[in-house]
């Protein structure tokens, strides 16, 4: 009886040890630069939300199974740059397990939470060129 006691708990342990959600959580902080100059003001989205921020920011952002698109401008310049998900070493070793976790490991890969973005993303701001004044009508 006390071996399946055992077993139930290491069961439950790797249960929760696979869960992404529960070991890091649905939140991610980007570190948030740009180039060449601070003071931009910047954009962060992804399927789960929209975050603002001035660089440089640490930024706290929902995790998805979509790219995270940081978008920065100031001054007439601007830039973008797009951060891919990755799977998290947690959620990895929830997915090696066998029968244990597959629950937790579907519900983080459905929800995003099993992904994680590099931790700091630079923006390089380009000037952006204005379209030209239209030409006056002719006259006759």
């Amino acid at each position: 009886m006390k071996a399946v006691k055992w077993l139930a708990v290491a069961a439950l342990a790797a249960q929760v040890a696979g869960c992404a959600s529960a070991i890091d959580g649905a939140t991610q902080t980007i570190m948030v630069n740009t180039e060449p100059t601070d003071g931009a003001n910047c954009l962060l989205s992804n399927t789960r939300g929209k975050w603002e921020a001035v660089s440089p920011a640490k930024v706290i952002v929902t995790r998805s199974v979509t790219v995270l698109k940081v978008r920065c401008s100031k001054d007439g310049m601007e830039g973008t740059a797009y951060l891919s998900p990755r799977v998290s070493r947690e959620a990895m070793i929830g997915m090696a397990l066998p029968y244990v976790g597959l629950l937790a490991t579907a519900v983080d890969s459905s929800t995003g939470a099993a992904n994680t973005y590099p931790d700091t993303v630079r923006v390089k701001l380009l000037t952006t060129v204005a379209a030209p004044d239209a030409p006056a009508p002719a006259q006759h």
